[in-house]
């Protein structure tokens, strides 16, 4: 059977925080100059569209605002591609997880044709067996879609897979539940508000992995453990 590693992107391999402020500014310019009117009103009308849309996977998708608001989704995503940032050791962890006979699959709550454009301008593109976006599972990852998903397609299970990444709602909780094994990252700078160790909003409930790590190379020790 097909051993599987779900990769979450945001936070765990990239740090993408530079470049989602820029796409966001560039839609915001991009309404301004289409509606004629000032920046500050295109930002309110941009933030008050994604706030309808809070809580849903429809929050991530770039295109679905593109075509909602009439803007070029994908020009305002290339022309700010230079900002992705891939944490140190990403590629180096791919190889050597597909090397140990793993599938790796790149499961994120962004639409997969977001997920492409970045994946491709960091060169990582053929390093993923499948990739999983909420397009694909209409769904956040908190749901678990992504992970039946990637079940299906390679008539894998639970039992011989892990879940990577440093979200313990969208990354964590639903792995377990599921019978996956779990690699939470806590990678230092990247490790924000809601990337915390809890997975309850009053911070109470801590979540509880099977491993946590600090860097991608640890990685290394738990699946040739």
């Amino acid at each position: 059977m097909n051993k599987l590693i779900f990769w979450d992107w945001t936070g765990t391999l990239a740090d993408e925080s530079e470049l989602d402020k820029a796409v966001c500014t560039s839609m915001e310019e991009e309404l301004a100059r289409k509606n004629a009117i000032s920046f500050k009103q295109a930002a309110d009308k941009y933030n008050s569209y994604l706030t309808k849309l809070e809580n849903t996977w429809r929050w991530h998708d770039y295109v679905g605002h593109g075509q909602e608001l009439g803007l070029d989704w994908k020009k305002c995503q290339e022309q700010n591609l230079s900002k992705l940032r891939i944490i140190g050791g990403t590629e180096e962890i791919l190889i050597f997880c597909r090397q140990k006979g793993y599938k790796n699959i790149l499961a994120t709550n962004a639409v997969k044709k977001v997920i492409q454009l970045r994946v491709k301008h960091a060169g990582l593109e053929n390093l993923f067996d499948f990739i999983i976006g909420s397009s694909d599972a209409e769904a956040l990852k908190s749901e678990g879609k992504h992970f039946k998903l990637g079940f299906n397609k390679f008539g894998s299970s639970s039992d011989c897979s892990y879940s990577v990444g440093d979200n313990p709602v969208q990354d964590i909780q639903p792995a377990l539940h599921m019978g996956l094994k779990t690699i939470f990252c806590k990678s230092g700078r990247y490790l924000t508000h809601y990337h915390s160790e809890h997975i309850s909003g009053n911070h109470k409930e801590k979540i509880e992995p099977d491993f946590k790590i600090k860097t991608l190379s640890e990685i290394k020790k738990i699946i040739q453990g």
